[in-house]
């Protein structure tokens, strides 16, 4: 905590300490007792308080100092820099709107203090004239005296020995309206004694003695009191006016960081510079303005008698530090990673022999960044604390894409990875450096459009060398890379190089923030590979019954995996966008600038739409959060309906189209998706009149159009509802299938033949369809059989039940093939023209229907044959006659 904001602490603890009060006690006396002990405790709290005030005070007017100081030396920087220096001036100008925003932050607030302190000064004014005024009253000196009116006595009375007022005369101070305060001693009176003589008349409310004492400890704790708070007021009100002037100040050097700002802004987006082309055509002269710059910026020999710190030997120690904890890092890294290899059996694997290097890389890109953060807190020059800061953004950004690549890659594909992504990389090195070292426009203009182009060429080497031993999101990556780099060179050669170098370094923060939402998509797949899976098989083996009867996940199992792998990695990624612009615009210390852009809507119509980067960003997110709940709920619903229906029967397996859920997901789908458009709606400022006037447009002019989709709509519900349900089977223009889905315009199903088709849902009404498995799930199935004139029939349907019989088995739900209680029955239908005919009849499952029909054809055939029983068949005699010629 800041100095300034201990203050406010103290201050505001300060106030309750004096703010000590009584209430209502049987009587006056009573009352001033308990007052004197609260008072007595005030003071002795606020004679603490006061003390550490004090110091804090100090410490206050030290950190005001140096803010006075710091604003002048950020005045001065700002105001001497010199055009052609874009990187010093955006550093200027960032460390002038950084101070001010920070001065507001932690601003006091001065002018609530003073109120509280200003309330609390009246409070003791009015406590201590009261006090005083009580009779007999106390004298405050020898000019001002108190008068309190008794409201028990006449207002005659008061004015009755009033001496007259001389013309122009004002009323005496401590008099009211006019009357005179009577004299008061200093000392409080004593009681005049009984039957003494005395023309005052007596007060017909007196304190006693002993009250009296009580009142004299009152007013000496309660004038103390105010005596700090008035102390406390000028100290408050002193500094007060110190930071308005300070606030002043810095505003007016606010605005013109603002002014150079957008001078900046101009410069990078819409001036930019004459073209590389013309630069080759008046090559000696630019490289002679290159050099002039260069030993303007860097040479320090005009700097002897004022030493520097963003010149010279400071900057060549940069050097030197940099690349000495770079030694340091890499031979750490080769140390710990053989060690660990060759002393920790899990690392001996042929896996992470494969990766060795890649580990090596890793571990001393990791020990390199935490060293210079390390390192970095033992800084005291400006420029080394800035430098370092920019080189550990880039030493994560490097280890993001290091660790990606190990734990995505193999072995085999190690190299590749690396050799596809070093150009971005090296690139985003570069402009690191240009930023570091504050490198005069003129050079930058100079030397980066043909350094972009080597290294645009370099990474179209890359891809076409290595695209076949590598993931295809890395090509993907990298193509895009190129892309970028690419429009990157085109626009750097047309002139507006700072725009290009703002363009890399976003997509070396977008490329990071991808590597790292694709790396955690992989380590979420292991994850579930390697646990999910797990967990799910035991949950299996605690409910068999519960995962046997629905289809996909166990929500209750995965989800907090569903959550992070369909919202929260979605939602992170979705605004990494903004955040990779976000970073890549403090190159220039645009953040700011980046901001506002983000939330100024660049589509405004009043009345009708507002749009912004942000509200865009937030729509979109929102979109996997929805996405996510919808799938959520309906997990939730069809794991709680089925396990309810499984309790209803009994614990046993049920069939998942013994369950409606069509409904109810239908229902969540318009819900969730309904709150999302009203959610967006809201967001883009869209008025809800403009959406009513649009609703009723389309549903008077469609209207006509709609009546035979509003039709299928409501059929659908109807269905929906429970008269049909996905996996029933049904049979409508005698086409039998089992129902894939019910929309609301039509309803699929799949053949029996496998084939699927499309029935809208007023056909299926309007024909009559038949549900198969509505009523118990069995369908009733008659088998023709014919047997030979003089065959016991009793005989037959013994043995053909017998062999039947033996197909009954149970499907995977526990439900029989065969409804058990009516079983195999074998009718005498007809008496045929050559055979007896007999039914075979049974109720079957309708999803079992055709393999076992044919597997009970097959049982018959076989049944009759082994036993001799004849199955005829129609034959026909022919006789042909030869005719005997006449």
């Amino acid at each position: 905590m800041n100095n300034k904001s201990k203050l406010l602490l103290i201050l505001l603890l300060l106030l309750p300490f004096a703010a000590y009060g009584v209430l209502k006690e049987r009587n006056l006396q009573a009352t001033l007792g308990v007052l004197r002990v609260e008072l007595q405790k005030a003071y002795d709290d606020q004679q603490v308080m006061m003390k550490r005030l004090e110091a804090m005070n100090t410490a206050q007017h030290q950190e005001l100092v140096h803010i006075m100081e710091r604003s002048s030396q950020i005045s001065l920087m700002l105001y001497s820099q010199k055009q052609g220096y874009t990187f010093d001036l955006t550093f200027a100008c960032g460390q002038a709107t950084q101070l001010y925003r920070d001065f507001n932050k932690k601003r006091v607030p001065y002018d609530r203090i003073l109120t509280r302190i200003d309330t609390e000064i009246k409070r003791y004014e009015g406590l201590i004239a009261t006090l005083r005024g009580l009779p007999p009253a106390m004298e405050l000196d020898s000019q001002t005296v108190i008068q309190v009116i008794d409201s028990l006595l006449p207002l005659d009375s008061l004015t009755a020995n009033m001496p007259e007022m001389e013309e122009g005369q004002e009323p005496h101070e401590g008099s009211l309206m006019g009357v005179p305060a009577k004299p008061l001693v200093t000392d409080a009176p004593k009681p005049s004694p009984k039957g003494s003589e005395d023309d005052t008349p007596r007060h017909p409310l007196e304190l006693t003695e002993e009250g009296i004492k009580d009142r004299a400890e009152c007013v000496k704790f309660a004038e103390k009191l105010l005596e700090n708070m008035q102390a406390m007021r000028d100290k408050v009100e002193k500094d007060s006016e110190h930071y308005k002037e300070i606030s002043a100040s810095l505003k007016d050097l606010y605005d013109y960081a603002t002014l150079r700002y957008h001078e900046i802004q101009q410069n990078i987006f819409v001036n930019g510079d004459q073209t590389y082309f013309a630069t080759l055509m008046n090559l000696p002269a630019s490289i002679r303005r290159a050099i002039q710059d260069v030993n303007e910026k860097y040479d320090d020999k005009d700097y002897e008698q004022a030493h520097s710190e963003w010149r010279g030997p400071v900057v060549y120690g940069f050097v030197l530090f940099i690349l000495f904890y770079l030694f340091v890092a890499t031979v750490l890294s080769n140390v710990i990673v053989r060690l660990s290899m060759r002393f920790i059996p899990a690392l001996k694997t042929e896996r992470y022999k494969s990766r060795k290097g890649a580990i090596i890389v890793s571990v001393g890109v990791f020990l390199f960044a935490l060293s210079i953060m390390v390192a970095q807190h033992f800084m005291y020059h400006d420029f080394l604390v800035m430098a370092t800061g920019l080189l550990v953004e880039y030493a994560w950004m490097l280890l993001v894409v290091c660790l990606s690549l190990l734990i995505r890659l193999d072995g085999t594909q190690m190299k590749s990875g690396y050799r596809i992504y070093m150009p971005i990389i090296l690139m985003g090195l570069i402009v690191i450096t240009f930023r570091i070292i504050f490198i005069p426009n003129y050079l930058v203009t100079l030397i980066f459009p043909p350094t972009l182009l080597i290294f645009t060429i370099w990474q179209w080497i890359v891809i076409r060398k290595h695209n076949n031993n590598i993931p295809r999101t890395d090509i993907f990556y990298t193509w895009i890379s190129l892309a970028v780099m690419a429009v990157s060179c085109g626009i750097a050669w047309g002139g507006y190089v700072l725009l290009s170098v703002q363009i890399l370094i976003w997509w070396l923060f977008q490329l990071t923030a991808i590597q790292t939402i694709t790396c955690i998509f992989d380590l979420l797949d292991m994850l579930y590979n390697h646990s999910i899976k797990r967990r799910m098989k035991a949950y299996r083996l605690r409910h068999e019954a519960l995962y046997e009867a629905q289809k996909g996940q166990i929500i209750i199992v995965t989800w907090w995996f569903d959550f992070v792998h369909r919202a929260l990695v979605p939602v992170v990624g979705v605004f990494s966008v903004l955040y990779s612009i976000y970073l890549a615009s403090d190159v220039f210390d645009l953040t700011e600038t980046c901001l506002s852009i983000f939330f100024h809507p660049f589509l405004q119509i009043d009345g009708v739409i507002s749009l912004s980067l942000f509200k865009l960003v937030v729509v979109v997110a929102a979109f996997f959060v929805f996405n996510f709940l919808n799938y959520f709920i309906k997990a939730i619903y069809r794991h709680i309906s089925i396990k309810r229906a499984i309790r209803k029967n009994g614990g046993k397996l049920i069939h998942t189209n013994e369950i409606n859920l069509t409904l109810a997901n239908n229902i969540t789908s318009i819900l969730t998706w309904g709150i999302y458009a009203i959610a967006a709606t809201v967001l883009l400022n869209i008025p809800k009149s403009g959406i009513s006037i649009v609703t009723a447009g389309l549903a008077t002019g469609l209207g006509f159009a709609m009546k035979d989709l509003l039709n299928n709509f409501f059929y659908g519900v109807s269905l929906m509802a429970g008269r049909i349900r996905v996996g029933d089977y049904i049979e409508c223009d005698g086409i039998q299938g089992k129902v894939d889905s019910i929309t609301y315009q039509s309803t699929q199903i799949v053949t029996l033949d496998g084939a699927v088709m499309a029935i809208l849902n007023s056909s299926l009404f309007s024909k009559n369809f038949k549900n198969l498995t509505r009523n118990h799930a069995y369908e009733l199935v008659k088998i023709p059989v014919g047997v030979a004139y003089g065959t016991p029939v009793p005989k037959v349907r013994e043995l053909l039940v017998d062999e039947l019989n033996k197909l009954q088995h149970t499907d995977k739900f526990g439900n029989s093939i065969i409804d058990e209680e009516k079983g195999f029955k074998v009718l005498l239908a007809d008496f045929g023209e050559s055979s007896v005919d007999l039914f075979v009849v049974y109720w079957v499952l309708v999803g079992e229907k055709t393999t076992f029909t044919y597997k009970a054809r097959e049982v018959i055939y076989n049944t009759l044959n082994a036993h001799h029983i004849e199955i005829p068949f129609p034959q026909r005699d022919v006789r042909i006659l030869s005719a005997t010629p006449q």
